[in-house]
């Protein structure tokens, strides 16, 4: 009776020994098949913390550089939005040249393309990427700009300034202005310079009460993405920007260029020609230095995520260390649980004889 139990106490040791190693050797073939330990951090042991820091630094590093790379497509469009606004520039630049020696017919033909190009330039401003307004700052669900029309349209504010300006000068020409310094005259200069140059709180009479709409102005605070940890890249390219207000604020007076002879004198036009171009030049300066700036930033946020790039690559490559296996070890210990596996079965099946015959 003895015999037996002690057989069946060996057999049921054997057996566990034998699960183990079947279990053991199901494992060790699945990392060799798959090139990845199955369990790395209890193999670390307490270096499994590296292991846990790498795979976070990962983990955070890939939603930077997702952050990083819509940011990069953000500026990009900002930056051919911007392009577009130059071009319009330089060509109303030049047609302000050419109108000045031409004057007569000239004035009504940029007259009419100061009109278009207003409304090209708006709507430039207005371009929307990703389902954000690229040039309304933080208040991204706005279109920063009204429509052309409510500038220079018919019943715009252009076209109420000048009646107000012929009602106030019954009887005799509206002044023109020579100085940029009359903002607050009863003169056309001063009336376009006291509208465009308003950047007090929003009224009915002022730019961010007739053009700009957005919430947030230039000045305030910037946009920003994040680039690193605890790190991050600012920009501030609005529509209220000066080189826009300045053009805006060249192109309505353009505008008025093809008035009746009666209601403005070709000399008044030439003034208002002059002021408009010397507008326009400088908003065209100005731009290019904005851009410029913008441009700086993209070139940053470029090499911070070619930086972040080989951090991630890095640290991929050594979790790769961490939890990959070594082919010819893992290799070698198949082998020898093969041959164990081998020797237990031959054993437990020599033992299970015995046992029939000692049981008979």
């Amino acid at each position: 009776m003895y015999d037996r139990v002690a057989s069946m106490g060996v057999s049921i040791g054997r057996q566990s020994q034998l699960n183990r190693m079947q279990s053991d050797l199901a494992r060790l073939t699945g990392e060799l098949s798959s090139g990845r330990k199955s369990d790395p951090a209890r193999e670390l042991g307490v270096g499994a913390s590296l292991l846990y820091k790498l795979h976070a630094d990962i983990q955070q590093g890939d939603a930077i550089a997702n952050a990083g790379a819509l940011a990069g497509q953000r500026l990009t469009a900002m930056q051919d939005a911007l392009g577009s606004v130059g071009e319009l520039m330089d060509q109303m630049s030049s047609e302000t040249l050419q109108a000045n020696v031409l004057k007569g017919v000239s004035f009504q033909t940029i007259a009419s393309n100061a009109r278009e190009v207003l409304g090209s330039m708006m709507d430039l401003l207005n371009t929307s990427w990703n389902g954000q307004s690229l040039f309304a700052g933080l208040d991204s669900g706005t279109k920063p700009l009204t429509s052309a029309q409510e500038l220079i349209g018919t019943g715009g504010w252009v076209a109420g300034a000048m009646a107000a300006l012929t009602t106030a000068n019954v009887g005799s020409s509206i002044p023109v202005g020579t100085s940029v310094d009359n903002a607050a005259d009863e003169s056309i200069l001063g009336a376009f310079n006291d509208m465009f140059n308003d950047a007090g709180p929003s009224s009915p009479a002022s730019f961010y009460g007739v053009v700009y709409k957005s919430e947030s102005r230039t000045g305030d605070e910037a946009s920003q993405v994040r680039i690193g940890a605890g790190e991050t890249l600012q920009y501030d390219m609005r529509a209220d920007n000066p080189a826009f207000r300045d053009a805006f604020h060249a192109l309505s007076l353009l505008s008025l260029l093809d008035r009746p002879e009666a209601s403005m004198s070709e000399e008044a036009k030439t003034v208002v020609l002059d002021r408009a171009g010397e507008l326009m030049r400088g908003a065209r300066s100005q731009l290019t230095i904005a851009a410029g700036i913008l441009g700086a930033k993209q070139e940053r946020l470029e090499r911070v995520g070619e930086i972040q790039d080989r951090t991630v690559t890095a640290a991929v490559a050594q979790i790769n260390d961490l939890e990959g296996v070594d082919y010819y070890t893992i290799s070698d210990k198949i082998s020898t649980l093969q041959i164990q596996l081998q020797a237990t079965y031959s054993i437990t099946a020599q033992i299970s004889k015995l046992s029939l015959v000692n049981y008979l």
